[in-house]
């Protein structure tokens, strides 16, 4: 079992799983629990590892499942989309990455230089 992603809203689990189970998935939407707050928490799980790649396909970059869905979910799933990329940002524009970037091109460079 593998788990999508998390929500506090069971209707847009519940609708975007029936979304995901219309592009040929086999998934459920399950309670976790409660977070902090006391808000439940429901998520999105698939059965197989092949599935829950091609869900995340379908849910960070597939135009055409965007298409297939009603303006607010379609609003909300943009949204995800944006923290989903923020988040991706972050990390490659982190510190270490920078740093690390920063000393594989000094050693490319030093190797062109002195022909290594």
């Amino acid at each position: 079992m593998y788990t999508l992603l998390e929500f506090k809203d069971e209707a847009l689990a519940t609708y975007l799983n029936s979304a995901l189970r219309r592009h040929g998935l086999d998934s459920d939407v399950i309670s976790l629990g409660v977070d902090p707050q006391g808000l439940p928490i429901f998520t999105i799980i698939c059965l197989r590892i092949s599935q829950l790649t091609l869900a995340r396909h379908l849910i960070y970059s597939s135009r055409s499942f965007i298409v297939d869905l009603e303006a607010e979910a379609a609003s909300k799933l943009l949204a995800i989309r944006r923290q989903h990329r923020q988040a991706l940002l972050g990390r490659l524009t982190s510190p270490p990455a920078l740093w690390f970037s920063a000393v594989a091109l000094t050693i490319a460079a030093l190797g062109y230089w002195f022909e290594w």
